[in-house]
């Protein structure tokens, strides 16, 4: 539920026992693993609250797992991002503790799993589909860019399913802001984030980049697997990758290329722009044809306005 509030983060102190241990003294019982990483698990979570049972998904973080970088850097920045987002298509968080070698970040719950599965047990998605979801997630990320807050990691895996019809983007590991909080002035990121299978060219030539437009060249890639079960670029040989998306060589399937309609085309190839002088930017892609043609059969029960 989204309440409008930050949610708090509740420092235990440090604790010996397991992560099971420290939440049932907090009156949750875990579940089974949802999603896993180097550092950190996400698990069902259940409480009970005025009588009914309230499931989450935990994300349990462990310091003393992560890297030195990760604990300093991209940590801090993902628990002070997540507690400020409201929107109905980012997964919303309710409640973070810290226990000083373990953080535990409580959020919503998305039944359907995330869209890789989707497309993997469905195959590519039908025009209406894929439109219902991307004009949910591009209303994200200009709720994010108006915030000046970047995803950097945009990817199938980390949007959502809530519904049949309803996607959440999820997953601000490495999220950052893009402008300096006492100059005002914009900053261009260095780092190297996110999936290569995703990452723009600018990001695979090393040279520092605009985070708005890097997420931008994301989303080109997620509307291109949704509309062709396949990815755009191959990321098995990142030199060859890089040279292929500089020369805006990707193919479509044949059991797709005569069924997409021109203007799903010709918005992945202004998405998908080496050049990000030329690229699409977030707005441009709100007001595109493609974008806004009405899908009455397509459902619209997530969908949200930027």
């Amino acid at each position: 539920m989204n309440t409008g509030v930050s949610p708090e983060i509740i420092k235990l102190g440090l604790f010996s026992g397991s992560a099971s241990t420290v939440l049932e003294k907090q009156g949750y019982t875990l579940g089974r693993v949802i999603g896993e990483g180097s550092y950190c698990k996400v698990r069902i979570a259940e409480t009970r609250q005025h009588g009914q049972v309230q499931r989450y998904a935990v994300k349990i973080i462990s310091r003393k797992k992560a890297s030195k970088d990760f604990v300093s850097r991209f940590l801090p920045r993902e628990i002070e991002i997540v507690r400020d987002l409201q929107h109905p298509n980012i997964i919303q968080v309710h409640r973070i503790l810290d226990t000083g070698d373990t953080v535990f970040i409580f959020m919503d719950i998305a039944e359907r799993g995330d869209l890789l599965d989707y497309i993997r047990t469905h195959g590519a998605l039908n025009e209406p589909k894929a439109r219902n979801f991307f004009r949910q997630l591009v209303s994200a990320i200009k709720y994010l860019h108006t915030k000046e807050i970047t995803h950097r990691d945009l990817k199938c895996e980390n949007v959502l399913l809530c519904t049949e019809d309803h996607i959440k983007l999820t997953d601000f590991g490495f999220a950052r802001k893009c402008v300096d909080q006492e100059t005002g002035k914009r900053i261009l990121s260095s780092t190297y984030c996110g999936s290569a299978a995703y990452a723009a060219p600018e990001i695979l030539s090393g040279t520092p980049y605009n985070p708005k437009m890097y997420d931008v060249w994301s989303l080109g890639c997620i509307l291109f697997i949704m509309l062709t079960g396949s990815m755009p670029f191959d990321d098995s040989n990142i030199r060859k990758m890089l040279k292929y998306q500089q020369e805006r060589r990707y193919t479509y399937p044949s059991k797709v290329v005569d069924i997409l309609s021109p203007e799903s085309k010709a918005l992945i190839r202004h998405i998908l722009e080496p050049d990000i002088t030329r690229r699409a930017t977030v707005d441009q892609i709100l007001k595109n044809p493609w974008l806004n043609q009405p899908d009455p059969d397509a459902g619209s029960s997530g969908a949200s306005t930027a």
